[in-house]
């Protein structure tokens, strides 16, 4: 139930996104021919303003047909001044970044309402709970305490420090923590969880609060400003080759998480709709050909050189594109699929203290994918 819900507030995020262009276009008079919600055989269709609005039997994902878009369409003329590729090319950038400013618009509206309505904030480095029988539990790391450093390294955001002790399984760790006002030295050996990710069985502390409209706001941008940092991360790391086994994936982790969220309450939900929607927006402008960072780096080329770049071109670039980010999916979810299967050596390994949450959710002060906090309760972190 939950992962149907968590595939359909995808779809939606989706069209959230498509529908970013349709407006951008219409309003810059580029015609939209089509605008197809979801796939697969279309259950119901009807124009409103030269366009065809069709609702298809599958519903997850969107997409708008501008008219001159595609430059091998029969019969297109170039000169048509409804058309795409007829635009100056601001208008066309317009139009190109307005999906993902959809998704963002969309992602800072949620935060919004939802610190204006009242919802979980954290309390920065701060324990909230020790799971019973874990290395912290054993070290007597206390709910309240402070995370100052670790082996001497300065630790600025909870996500620094779940990164520090997933690394290090096996391996003694220095913390210190702020106790009372008072510094205390804690030594930690983080148990390797099923996935070779160290864990010590500390979460993050939360507390309730509502915020005032103006309050909400400066919360609401910053929120977002974390989980966008935490996005490129993991978006730099597919740009540059990096092995998908070694980080958490963003397609099918994202689901499942969404799915455990929603199982722990709207505010939970919302949040990972909020992540979600953050990482729409970021990776359609990774510049790849298939993408809209494919189509701002043809913008800029065009700029550069004064003229557009070939028609025949592009449509190469962007087939090859479709297929690399085909095949960066696939051996994303293989990668998934093979964390998730047990192993023989997890199955002998010793239980773990905690279960942390991806940075990316956490951005710093989201709430947790295993149950809403209470007014002092936290979210698995580390």
């Amino acid at each position: 139930m939950y992962v149907l819900l968590a595939l359909l507030a995808l779809g939606l995020l989706l069209a959230v996104h498509e529908l970013g262009h349709l407006v951008a276009a219409r309003l810059l008079g580029v015609t939209v021919s089509r605008f197809s919600l979801g796939f697969g055989p279309p259950l119901l269709s009807f124009r409103l303003f030269g366009t065809e609005y069709v609702v298809a039997a599958i519903p997850l994902g969107a997409s708008a047909t501008l008219h001159g878009m595609n430059p091998h369409a029969p019969g297109l003329d170039p000169a048509d001044p409804r058309s795409y590729s007829a635009q100056r090319p601001w208008k066309r950038l317009v139009i190109t970044l307005a999906g993902s400013l959809a998704n963002y618009l969309v992602a800072l509206g949620v935060l919004v309402a939802l610190y204006t309505s009242g919802t979980h904030v954290v309390v920065p480095l701060t324990v909230g709970t020790v799971t019973p029988g874990s290395e912290a539990a054993f070290a007597q790391m206390l709910p309240g305490d402070r995370i100052l450093s670790v082996d001497g390294q300065p630790v600025k955001t909870w996500s620094d420090f779940v990164e520090f002790i997933a690394q290090s399984p096996g391996r003694e760790r220095s913390l210190v923590v702020s106790r009372h006002g008072e510094p205390r030295v804690v030594k930690v050996r983080p148990r390797a969880d099923e996935h070779g990710v160290g864990r010590i069985g500390v979460s993050q502390q939360y507390v309730y609060k509502e915020h005032k409209p103006g309050e909400a706001l400066i919360q609401s941008l910053l929120h977002t400003q974390r989980v966008a940092g935490e996005a490129l991360s993991i978006i730099r790391g597919f740009v540059v080759g990096r092995d998908p086994a070694a980080d958490s994936p963003i397609s099918v982790a994202l689901v499942r998480q969404s799915s455990g969220a929603a199982s722990s309450g709207l505010d939970s939900f919302m949040r990972v709709l909020v992540a979600i929607s953050v990482v729409l927006a970021l990776l359609h402008l990774v510049p790849v050909p298939g993408l809209d960072g494919g189509q701002l780096v043809f913008l800029a080329l065009e700029l550069a050189r004064k003229r557009p770049v070939s028609p025949h071109v592009q449509t190469l670039a962007n087939t090859v594109g479709f297929l690399a980010i085909v095949a960066t999916m696939v051996a994303v979810a293989i990668a998934d699929i093979r964390r998730a299967l047990p192993s023989s050596e997890a199955a002998s390994s010793p239980g773990n203290g905690g279960v942390a949450l991806p940075a990316l959710l956490d951005a710093g002060d989201t709430a947790s994918q295993g149950g809403s906090p209470s007014d002092s309760g936290a979210a698995d972190a580390g």
